[in-house]
């Protein structure tokens, strides 16, 4: 039986065609990314490239797909790439654990690369990463802030230029004006106001990012807000793939 029959009969075959010559690169296999790779897999995505230099810690446990007691202290890139590979043994898996700065992209952005999925925390990373895909003139997908939200019906996608509200859309849109980028990318983002109730306690604080500049305090998350962030960017991504012309043989 062929497993993506269900998506083929509502998209049809020449669309699972371009799916599967399609190749997407995910940055960041955390909340956002891990069920962002989940979808893309599912969908049948035949080549994805998988950049993340972070560990499973028990605090991911709450919301990241990847994250479990049995995972914690292994690389998220090589849990994500057992578990494309167990949903899709066809798919081409590629993953490099590396951290994302304006050296390290020169390695692991190419020119056959469909869409470009920005799932990452950092937000110099994320500006790099943003920059460095747009003037290779390649698709971007961005995950704006999903940290201190708790109602899915305030998420939105639209072009960077369009999104309102959110804090840190706001602060990359000012970081992407100084490099010349004013729109072209396409954001998934939530109007509520972050909340952050309640204080944290330092022994929950720990930062993967504290490595590669200034450690930033924890945001208050629950499991299904990032969720439906991936899940949003998957379902842009594919939309990208399916309105492209052409995809690579």
């Amino acid at each position: 039986m062929n497993q993506f029959a269900r998506t083929e009969q509502l998209l049809g075959p020449e669309s699972m065609e371009k799916i599967k010559n399609a190749t997407v690169a995910v940055f960041g296999l955390g909340a956002v990314g891990s069920f962002a790779v989940e979808a893309l897999a599912r969908t049948g995505v035949g080549n994805l490239y998988l950049i993340d230099f972070d560990k499973v810690d028990a605090s991911n446990i709450n919301r990241q797909l990847l994250a479990l007691n049995s995972t914690i202290g292994r690389e998220k890139a090589d849990l994500a790439y057992e578990r494309v590979k167990d949903i899709n043994p066809r798919c081409n898996v590629d993953i490099h654990k590396s951290f994302v700065n304006a050296q390290s992209l020169e390695d692991l952005l190419s020119k056959d690369i469909d869409v470009v999925v920005d799932a990452i925390d950092g937000l110099n990373s994320k500006i790099n990463l943003i920059v460095g895909a747009r003037q290779m003139n390649l698709s971007v997908v961005s995950s704006m802030g999903a940290g201190g939200r708790t109602d899915i019906s305030m998420i939105r996608t639209g072009d960077i230029s369009e999104t309102c509200v959110c804090p840190l859309a706001r602060v990359v849109r000012q970081r992407l004006h100084r490099r010349g980028i004013y729109k072209g990318v396409r954001a998934v983002y939530s109007i509520e106001k972050p909340l952050n109730k309640q204080p944290y306690k330092s022994e929950d604080a720990q930062d993967p990012l504290s490595d590669h500049g200034r450690s930033r305090p924890p945001i208050g998350t629950v499991s299904w807000i990032p969720g439906v962030f991936g899940l949003t960017i998957a379902s842009e991504a594919i939309n990208i793939i399916l309105q492209t012309p052409s995809l690579h043989p």
